[in-house]
């Protein structure tokens, strides 16, 4: 659940940052002292849960590669050469999100989700059923409980890669008659033969969690992608993380480590407005800050040992 410590801290971290930069700053025109910048919520705070994909075809070989010090060429090229249209989970990728829903402080955690959202590519969606599967009563129809929304922001960077295409919006509704795909366009017209620039994909991601916070659920789960995650929380300049993790075994992790296959991470996600004199004078608002405050995850431990299939390694594209 999301604490009152939780975004309180998020908050002064807001604030730092901007007194910071206002200080670190050189002189010129187009600065404003620190006592011009301001931090100022938009919503309130929303828990948030992130949770990468298992293992998708393309996967194994370029992971494999990647985790013994190759190239970003030889990971590419790999990825290319065992590329296949939306990609689907292996027999391990769905294993672990078997495992991960069974886990009991991933269960106690995602207890009071209200939305699951979700990428449109097939392999996050068959994650996201795995590891918060419906019951038997609402599994084929779309009124199920919590809602599963389909948000095309939330899919892998694009482009050059077959896996990052998605098939038409109907073969996903009769895949998933229990998602609803009204956020989607009919046909994947976003896919191109260029690969996606790390600035457009962070963009589509903070896009993405703009649409989040305006929504009036409060707790949340988002599956979505590696490659995604990496570049819209530690490439943005629009998206801060903090830490606010308990100091314990959890903080010998860096926030900004790449996930691994069906790990989950909960956050406290606060939008907020930057105010400066010239945006007063003029009228013209900046794009809201995001803080991703991480938490630590409470509920009861996992008692069968091994709690995450995070994954070594410096390549993020998933």
């Amino acid at each position: 659940m999301t604490s009152p410590s939780a975004a309180n801290a998020a908050a002064a971290r807001m604030r730092h940052l901007f007194s910071a930069s206002t200080s670190t700053a050189s002189s010129s025109s187009d600065m404003c002292d620190s006592s011009s910048l301001a931090a100022k919520p938009l919503h309130p705070p929303k828990r948030v849960l992130l949770l990468r994909h298992g293992q998708a075809v393309h996967n194994p070989r370029a992971e494999h590669a990647r985790e013994n010090g190759c190239s970003f060429e030889t990971f590419l090229q790999l990825m290319l050469e065992d590329d296949q249209f939306d990609s689907a989970l292996t027999e391990l990728g769905e294993a672990q999100a078997l495992e991960a829903g069974r886990r009991k402080h991933v269960r106690h955690a995602l207890r009071d989700v209200e939305m699951v959202v979700s990428s449109p590519l097939s392999r996050a969606l068959r994650t996201a059923d795995l590891v918060h599967p419906l019951s038997d009563t609402v599994r084929s129809t779309a009124q199920s409980t919590p809602k599963r929304v389909c948000v095309e922001d939330f899919r892998e960077i694009n482009g050059k890669l077959l896996n990052a295409r998605r098939l038409p919006r109907s073969d996903l509704e009769a895949s998933f008659p229990h998602w609803c795909f009204e956020q989607i366009p009919d046909l994947d017209e976003s896919w191109t033969e260029e690969l996606e620039t790390r600035d457009a994909c962070s963009e589509r991601g903070y896009r993405g969690l703009l649409w989040i916070m305006r929504r009036c659920e409060k707790n949340v789960l988002l599956v979505c992608h590696g490659g995604l995650l990496n570049y819209t929380m530690n490439s943005n300049s629009n998206v801060v993380l903090v830490d606010g993790r308990k100091a314990h075994g959890d903080r010998e992790r860096c926030v900004t480590k790449r996930f691994g296959n069906c790990e989950l991470r909960e956050y406290v996600m606060t939008t907020w407005k930057r105010a400066t004199l010239d945006e007063q004078k003029n009228g013209e608002d900046e794009q809201p800050v995001i803080t991703l405050e991480e938490v630590t995850m409470e509920g009861p431990s996992d008692l069968n040992g091994d709690d995450s299939y995070a994954e070594e390694g410096g390549f993020n594209m998933m």
